[in-house]
């Protein structure tokens, strides 16, 4: 039996910055600009990472890198969805994928941001659609 103290291991989290890439490209520049008491930025390397963390971590930003598995990526936006899950993913596609950003955004995403633009573009996408401060500190306590 857990002390009363702990958390059990079902319990919510504060809103978090899940990113889901299979190679790290914009972790680290997620981590140097957002990561602090606001925002933990947690890596996933797979679906299933996302799928077990995002039920924990309602009101979550998910950066999604669309390359190089544009189908997974939309599979796991519908995943989403269809669980009901309240994240909100924002897809990081190359230029040859612009024509799935319709599809993407009909599964979900809130936010479609060029792999070519500059990590401020995306970093800004991150701050609009976390929660701000006072509501993480609320969901905490």
């Amino acid at each position: 039996m857990l002390p009363d103290s702990a958390p059990s291991p079902s319990a919510r989290l504060a809103p978090a910055l899940l990113a889901w890439e299979r190679v790290p490209k914009w972790e680290g520049v997620l981590k140097a600009r957002l990561a602090g008491p606001r925002c933990l930025v947690r890596p996933c390397r797979s679906a299933t990472d996302v799928l077990a963390l995002a039920p924990r971590l309602p009101g979550s930003v998910l950066v999604l890198d669309f390359d190089p598995h544009p189908a997974a990526a939309l599979l796991l936006l519908g995943e989403l969805q269809a669980r009901r899950l309240a994240l909100h993913p924002i897809v990081v596609a190359s230029a040859e994928w612009r024509e799935l950003e319709w599809a993407a955004r009909e599964a979900g995403a809130v936010a479609w941001c060029p792999a070519s633009e500059s990590p401020d573009r995306l970093v800004g996408l991150c701050q609009r659609w976390l929660p701000p401060p006072s509501q993480v500190a609320a969901s905490t306590s």
